[in-house]
């Protein structure tokens, strides 16, 4: 099929994996990213405010990045969520809810996110924070402050290192850029995590689209070393697809959803309903299962192959490159269906 200049396969098998699947990623983080971005757009024309927090640990290069299986919890990813839960998750206590209420916070969205550079492995949390009325930047401050004594001793209590001044951040956005919040907890290409077109829909679910910065690298770029044979990488790679075993991309916090659905309409598919659904477009051929298995997937980048052909070519294209691995149109690979009228 190809959409918009764009080709993909239709008719297979997805696996969902918004951590491991660069294809399933794409497509659940471009589904999550355009949500964020429609009801945080609804929030502020309704006279709320919004700000973004972001937690890091302290972290050194041979820490392991660890797990948060039952029985098996260890390294970073463990330590950061043993934290959340005692400083602002199910274990805070009423202190949270006082400090919640105190400065208007409605509900947020927790959205987790993992590089890997120099120093490590750097998991990390952007918590979009949904305000009864919009902060000023000494309000902001307050907040941050009290935030960051209850991470710091959280993150002690749990086996980490203690943060430095930096372990929370909290940003207020621009009134100019009310609309363009996703950038910032999705990321955009770049990794920068300032507010300038902050769009916290693609900031928040567009991990698949980020590249690191000062050094750092995202999963899926660890992965492309892996691919390519690159001896550090694959050790890397297989470290990251434990740890990422059971971790939620992103968490709603309770309550704010009903809160929000009020006000838009809400996307409530799964990630792998999602993932399944077909984005449609042009019919370029169709390859019986047969063949598939036969002539196409055994032979590295025969797929990729047939992207590209039907991105600068077309019909015609692909038709030409089947031809050329001694199938028979017609036989081999059909004619793509007409759609109904």
């Amino acid at each position: 099929m190809i959409n918009g200049g764009v080709a993909h396969m239709t008719g297979l098998v997805t696996c969902g994996k918004i951590h491991l699947c660069p294809v399933c990623s794409a497509k659940i983080r471009a589904a999550r990213s355009e949500e964020i971005d429609t009801v945080t757009g609804a929030w502020q024309e309704a006279g709320h405010g919004l700000a973004m927090m972001t937690l890091t640990l302290r972290h050194y290069r041979r820490m392991p990045l660890g797990t948060t299986r039952k029985r098996e919890r260890s390294g970073l990813v463990a330590v950061q969520h043993d934290a959340w839960i005692t400083a602002f998750g199910s274990r805070a206590g009423k202190m949270w809810q006082r400090l919640q209420t105190d400065h208007g916070v409605v509900g947020y969205v927790r959205v987790w996110e993992c590089t890997q550079g120099e120093n490590g492995w750097h998991p990390h949390f952007h918590v979009l924070l949904f305000l009864d009325r919009p902060w000023t930047r000494d309000r902001a401050d307050a907040f941050e402050a009290a935030a960051r004594d209850r991470w710091l001793r959280s993150v002690q209590k749990a086996g980490g290192y203690r943060p430095n001044d930096r372990g929370v951040q909290v940003d207020v956005p621009r009134p100019e850029d009310a609309q363009q919040f996703s950038r910032y907890l999705f990321k955009n290409q770049d990794g920068k995590a300032r507010f300038e077109r902050w769009a916290p829909g693609a900031e928040l679910a567009r991990a698949d689209q980020k590249h690191g910065r000062d050094g750092s690298r995202m999963p899926f770029e660890v992965a492309q070393g892996a691919a390519a044979g690159l001896a550090d990488d694959v050790p890397l790679w297989h470290e990251y697809e434990y740890a990422a075993h059971g971790i939620r991309a992103m968490y709603w916090s309770n309550g704010l959803r009903a809160l929000l659905a009020d006000l838009v309409d809400l996307d409530d598919r799964s990630d792998e309903e999602i993932a399944a659904e077909d984005v449609g477009g042009e019919g370029l051929a169709l390859i019986p299962a047969e063949t598939w298995y036969r002539a196409v997937i055994r032979y590295r980048g025969r797929s990729l192959d047939l992207l590209r052909a039907a991105e600068t070519g077309g019909a015609w294209a692909v038709r030409g490159l089947v031809e050329s691995w001694g199938l028979v149109w017609g036989r081999d690979v059909l004619d793509a269906p007409q759609p109904p009228a």
